[in-house]
């Protein structure tokens, strides 16, 4: 009885784990059908879990000036491509109707195809150094480097192209966590007052 009560215990314990859920994709619904990607939440890249929005602007009005590598959440070239090669393989799953229809994602109108540019840095001739999620009817979507806009373009005026803006999540408690470890405590204080009685 007490290897089961140590078996019951740990089998508690092991929903406590505190983890993130999958991704969950942020969207416009209009009378319950969905019209517009705007980003999604909990996306992994190199084992840290980020949220992204996709937005239209300026880089300098987006990243809070857009005159440092400090302006972006991710500062080198190879993070960046980490977190677009993320939104390919999670947000932009292969065989998804995000994946088929760029259009569906915020910010970009245009049916053949969609950029999607996570800045890294600013190099010395002003441009800023970003990686692409490129978003294709063709489904041969692909992440690659680019490097190639001045400080002041807007993505607004193109169909095919909007920033991934990124963000750390903020960490929340877990009430369905802390009320599985309750409903643990007090399965074992019950078990035991019976044993008593």
């Amino acid at each position: 009885m007490k290897m089961l009560k140590v078996i019951y215990t740990l089998f508690i314990f092991g929903f406590v784990s505190v983890s993130h859920a999958g991704v969950i994709i942020i969207g416009e619904y209009i009378n319950g059908h969905f019209i517009s990607l705007l980003g999604a939440d909990n996306v992994e890249v190199n084992g840290s879990f980020y949220n992204v929005r996709f937005l239209d602007g300026t880089c300098i009005a987006l990243f809070n000036g857009c005159d440092a590598s400090k302006d972006f959440l991710f500062g080198t070239m190879e993070d960046a491509q980490a977190a677009s090669g993320s939104l390919l393989a999670q947000v932009y799953s292969a065989g998804s109707l995000l994946g088929k229809e760029p259009e569906y994602t915020d910010g970009c109108s245009d049916k053949y195809g969609c950029e999607i540019f996570t800045a890294y840095g600013v190099n010395a001739g002003g441009a800023v150094a970003a990686t692409v999620t490129e978003i294709n009817f063709l489904d041969d979507n692909d992440a690659y480097d680019y490097e190639y806009w001045e400080l002041n373009d807007d993505t607004v005026p193109e169909a095919w192209q909007v920033y991934a803006v990124w963000s750390e999540p903020v960490e929340a408690s877990e009430p369905g966590t802390a009320m599985v470890l309750l409903m643990g405590i007090a399965g074992l204080i019950v078990s035991q007052r019976r044993k008593q009685a």
